[in-house]
């Protein structure tokens, strides 16, 4: 940890928390802004969830009480691009963010954030709804058909692309990748009735080419991956710990911890 940072965690069993910052440190470390990205939300066995994509409500509930607790405000991806004022959003400001189109953000997902209120941006492939995620079996990995993503958005949810079929678009020649930046965005405004604004990487990989793409297509704001300075077309996002709760979350947001 970075000398001269006072950082403390007083555990209150079962499992509670309560933070304490002193210093300039607090201020800044813990009220930039933060895109924090999930996937399916569940309870899920390491065998059918390897690449642990699936996030237990309990957790995703532990993330966001702490973020509320640190004082931060959550607006969807829709809000924090207006908020931005072509800068980056202002301080305190959280944007929960969902990849792959997970049939769980319905059952699961809704109930919690209105529970929590708080709002999400989910991010579906239209080429994929109505199928089975390729990294997750069984029940936990079925997504959306599209009556689901609909009734989502009619929820009161913000819907966004995540590309046609979660291709790298790094492996995509200059016409096919426009072409699916186009038809991805005009697939999710067919299910919203609303502009599609805002984009994520499949993988959260792409380069110089694919961010013109994205600007080309019409996006306004396109999601990376990692920390990193914001930028419209490559604003960063920090993928939430699935498997841990409001500590591991805090480390990182401070960079102490990556994963």
């Amino acid at each position: 940890m970075t000398p001269g940072l006072l950082f403390a965690f007083t555990l209150e069993p079962p499992g509670k928390y309560r933070t304490r910052w002193r210093g300039h440190e607090r201020r800044h470390a813990l009220k930039r802004p933060v895109v924090l990205v999930y996937h399916g939300l569940g309870e899920a066995a390491d065998a059918d969830d390897p690449a642990r994509l699936v996030t237990s409500p309990a957790r995703l509930e532990a993330h966001v009480r702490l973020l509320q607790r640190l004082g931060y405000r959550f607006v969807t991806a829709g809000q924090a691009l207006d908020a931005a004022g072509g800068g980056e959003p202002p301080p305190a400001t959280a944007v929960l963010t969902f990849d792959d189109g997970f049939r769980d953000w319905l059952t699961t997902g809704v109930p919690l954030l209105r529970s929590l209120g708080v709002p999400a941006t989910f991010y579906l492939c239209p080429g994929w709804l109505g199928g089975q995620h390729p990294e997750v079996a069984g029940e936990r990995g079925r997504l959306l058909d599209e009556g689901e993503a609909r009734a989502l958005a009619a929820a009161g949810m913000e819907l966004a692309s995540h590309s046609m079929a979660h291709a790298d678009l790094r492996d995509l020649g200059d016409g096919p990748l426009l072409e699916d930046l186009r038809a991805s965005r005009a697939a999710v405004e067919g299910l919203t009735g609303t502009p599609c604004r805002t984009f994520a990487y499949p993988f959260g990989l792409f380069g110089p080419r694919e961010e013109r793409a994205a600007a080309e297509a019409g996006y306004e704001l396109a999601f990376g991956w990692r920390p990193g300075p914001w930028r419209a077309m490559a604003a960063p996002r920090l993928p939430a710990p699935p498997r841990h709760g409001a500590l591991r979350l805090a480390l990182k947001l401070l960079g102490v911890r990556r994963g």
